[in-house]
């Protein structure tokens, strides 16, 4: 039924699917004690029951609570893609709305199976829920449901406190404070992804998570582990797509293998990945609006990145895309781009949404401080 994914290895686990509903006392179960690894349960929702008095959802319940989950399927994508958690000891919150992810965040190259196994066709962006141990999920697609083709992946993020503070120490200069991957409790035995080195960074792009924006920011550790498993196991690309990853307070977490040392190929922007340095702010601005201290934060650690190469990040750039599916601009075109920009200025999408976009010029001012 399911299969638990530890660090590297693939094992066995059992699950319970409820042929009912489910009641407050199956749900109302203390939280695990401190976890070292991130673990993953992968649900066919064509085994799980259908939901009480929900046409067309599907009702899971998983032996261990589960903080983050994401969906996966094969073939086209739904139209309409929907979850609802419950919390332990009250009933059914409401239903929210899952995004799919776009191709445009794929790396070039490490789109199906490069890192030993099939990654899906599709898959949705993730959602934290705090700690559940029962979801409801529904799927349609042209008026249809389709629920019962698409998995469920239940992410555990270990729960071990990240060690000592940001680490500010850089040689070229005064780097912003940075969590990094060894602080924030990167397991690097999921990392399959051998970084492509790039010549030089030309411009950063900004980006949101999306997944929600209900974390603590004492949680927000958590929240990149879950990322990270998200985009290095489930989805095949062998490591987290982001050079960076910012929480709500402002602090900044190392995000894809050598990105703040040196120049690599990212997994944010399909055509645009490389000679960029991917920024992602935690959380879903197309709803909420970003912190003052996360929208200097990202400015900081932009443009002192592009700084390290001596480039202006008030100023202006030309790329050449690598075309790819939801790029606005064919292979081989040359699109004149500021130095710090966003997802939805070279993709078909609205990240970073629409109150983060509005924010930009307050990025680029940071940066230049």
């Amino acid at each position: 039924m399911f299969r638990e994914l530890t660090a590297g290895t693939v094992a066995l686990a059992t699950a319970v699917l409820l042929a009912s509903g489910v009641t407050d006392r199956e749900t109302a179960r203390a939280a695990p004690g401190p976890t070292t690894r991130t673990t993953a349960e992968r649900v066919e929702l064509s085994t799980a029951p259908t939901a009480r008095g929900q046409r067309g959802a599907r009702t899971v319940r998983t032996d261990r609570p589960f903080s983050m989950l994401g969906l996966t399927w094969d073939g086209p994508a739904p139209d309409r893609l929907r979850v609802r958690e419950r919390a332990a000891g009250s009933g059914w919150g409401e239903w929210h709305a899952l995004e799919p992810l776009s191709p445009a965040h794929a790396p070039e190259g490490r789109d199906r199976g490069d890192q030993g196994r099939g990654a899906p066709d599709g898959a949705s962006r993730v959602r934290w829920v705090g700690s559940t141990s029962a979801v409801q999920v529904r799927a349609r697609r042209g008026g249809a449901d389709v629920t019962e083709r698409l998995r469920l992946i239940a992410i555990r993020p270990a729960t071990k406190p990240t060690p000592g503070g940001p680490d500010a120490r850089d040689g070229r200069g005064a780097r912003p404070p940075v969590v990094t991957r060894a602080q924030w409790g990167a397991d690097e035995n999921l990392m399959r992804w051998p970084p492509q080195h790039a010549a030089t960074t030309r411009a950063a792009i900004i980006h949101h998570t999306v997944e929600t924006n209900d974390y603590t920011c004492a949680e927000s550790a958590r929240v990149v582990r879950g990322l990270y498993h998200y985009h290095a196991v489930e989805l095949g690309w062998g490591d987290i797509g982001y050079q960076v990853l910012i929480d709500k307070c402002g602090t900044v977490f190392e995000g894809r293998t050598g990105g703040l040392d040196g120049h690599v190929v990212g997994g944010h922007t399909k055509g645009f990945n490389a000679q960029t340095f991917g920024v992602a702010l935690l959380g879903n601005f197309q709803t909420a609006r970003p912190s003052e201290r996360a929208l200097a934060a990202a400015g900081d650690i932009a443009g002192w990145k592009l700084g390290t190469v001596g480039r202006d990040p008030l100023g202006r750039t030309t790329l050449v895309s690598g075309g790819g599916k939801d790029n606005k601009y064919p292979q081989g075109t040359s699109v004149t781009l500021p130095r710090v920009f966003s997802h939805r200025d070279v993709s078909d999408t609205a990240c970073p949404g629409r109150n983060l976009y509005a924010r930009l010029d307050d990025i680029r001012r940071h940066a230049a401080g």
